[in-house]
């Protein structure tokens, strides 16, 4: 997948929704699962990544994250049909779930389609660069008297759908939008800074 990808990374900490003998095994092997699961990412061994999800994911059919890492590892190893397949099972059981959703949608993009070739049971919201984006970036920085950066806007709408956009894209839509001054202009999306264009009283 490209850097662009819309993939969710494994979070820092992974779940520990499932049961084992006490508290302390739960953590104690929560932490062998995210390292051996970081592991095989980095190595790129995407084969090995689905194998190892596959038994998670049987091991601990309640958990809605080993659900969700080998949907993912299907993506990382080009197996998009297998990745809808799999996770339109988990769709049904919890349709509000972003993580499913968004897995689905990255298989989706990346077999040529779009949103709309899935029979979704919630639909999922989904973000592309847009006025109203800007609008919302606007807001956001109207009372903030320091510059805000790119990066930290777009993370703003992270957690609000899937994003369809890049920091790059945010980034040009701000430069040719006159209602942001964007500071840094030359070393582009990552160090750029952006403030609001305010009236000045007499």
């Amino acid at each position: 997948m490209s850097k662009k990808s819309n993939i969710i990374k494994f979070p820092g900490n992974p779940s520990t929704s499932h049961i084992s003998h006490n508290e302390y095994d739960d953590e104690f092997d929560d932490f062998e699962a995210w390292e051996a699961l970081v592991e095989l990412r980095e190595a790129e061994d995407y084969p090995g990544l689905v194998k190892y999800c596959k038994q998670r994911a049987e091991r601990f059919p309640d958990d809605p994250y080993s659900q969700f890492y080998l949907g993912e590892a299907y993506v990382l190893n080009g197996e998009y049909e297998k990745a809808i397949e799999f996770l339109s099972e988990q769709h049904l059981k919890q349709p509000g779930n972003m993580d499913f959703q968004h897995v689905i949608l990255d298989a989706l993009f990346a077999l040529g389609k779009n949103e709309d070739d899935f029979d979704w049971m919630e639909k999922p919201v989904i973000l592309r660069m847009s006025n109203e984006i800007l609008d919302v970036c606007y807001q956001f920085l109207k009372p903030k008297r320091k510059p805000r950066s790119v990066i930290e806007l777009h993370i703003e709408f992270v957690m609000k759908g899937y994003l369809l956009f890049t920091e790059e894209d945010l980034f040009k839509a701000l430069v040719q939008d006159q209602r942001f001054i964007v500071d840094n202009l030359d070393e582009g999306p990552l160090f750029a800074e952006v403030r609001v264009v305010r009236k000045t009283t007499r």
